[in-house]
């Protein structure tokens, strides 16, 4: 069976690695992208996306997103103080856009210092944050939002660019709406990893077909690139290992300062 070719540098067939899920996963030889190797233009992104994937309803997602919306806040509040306060800086006021907002969490935080905007797929997420919270958030893609050119001080996608067929698009898509000299920061799982390493195909995030692709660090930075973006600085955030000695407080704080942490956050500018 062919595979589709790599969605980051366009390398033609990649080398099976496993089944999960009923899916293949495949590895670019050109580049060593880690990627679901059947058409995403199969998937029903809109029954994938439902209500359901947001309360409970699917298997390998969130137990209650929109039930957890008070952690959740917590957590969008500490990450806001760590981007505004901590190197690499980003802009402390101005424009803000959030791709895959999801319910607004983040972006019900974050208006308490900018002017901000969302972008959301799922159809039952996106009215969650515009008739719950406020927001002003466009229900699809970022292309199809149609947004100004130059026209956003920090662009955000946490956890969004492995669950989308075509990131280098999506990336290049933020990059002309980002203001020159302005932070695009973005998170996803690394697995380049020890710990993805160690698990395979059982790693947390190899879950599709929400997660369609694998980055490392070097394949992240190669997107980022063909974009047109230049990296301005890395954190190493998620865990390191699996049982009370990986997952206790001080652990995972000394792992993900060590950078052997199983997620990424990247900051991007142009």
């Amino acid at each position: 069976m062919s595979h589709r070719d790599c969605v980051v540098c366009g390398q033609e067939h990649p080398e099976p690695l496993f089944r999960k899920d009923g899916y293949q996963m495949v590895r670019c030889t050109g580049c060593g992208l880690v990627y679901v190797g059947e058409d995403p233009s199969q998937i029903d992104f809109d029954a994938l996306y439902g209500q359901a994937y947001y309360t409970g309803g699917s298997d390998a997602v969130f137990a209650d997103y929109v039930g957890e919306e008070a952690a959740r806040r917590r957590h969008a509040r500490r990450k806001l103080a760590w981007l505004r306060h901590l190197p690499p800086r980003i802009p402390r006021h101005g424009r803000l856009l959030d791709i895959g907002c999801a319910a607004g969490f983040f972006l019900a935080e974050a208006r308490a210092h900018y002017e901000v905007q969302g972008v959301e797929l799922s159809a039952w997420s996106s009215a969650y944050a515009r008739d719950r919270l406020g927001l002003p958030v466009f229900t699809g893609t970022l292309s199809q939002a149609g947004l100004p050119t130059d026209r956003f001080d920090v662009v955000t996608l946490w956890d969004v660019i492995e669950h989308v067929p075509d990131p280098v698009p999506l990336l290049a898509e933020a990059a002309r709406v980002l203001r020159p000299g302005g932070r695009l920061v973005l998170s996803t799982g690394d697995i380049g990893s020890a710990y993805a390493q160690a698990r395979g195909a059982d790693w947390h995030l190899m879950t599709p077909p929400w997660h369609l692709t694998m980055f490392s660090r070097t394949t992240l930075a190669r997107a980022a690139a063909s974009a047109g973006l230049r990296v301005v600085g890395w954190r190493s955030e998620g865990v390191a290992g699996d049982g009370w000695r990986w997952r206790n407080r001080a652990s995972l704080l000394w792992s993900r300062w060590l950078g052997l942490g199983d997620i990424v956050r990247l900051t991007l500018t142009k």
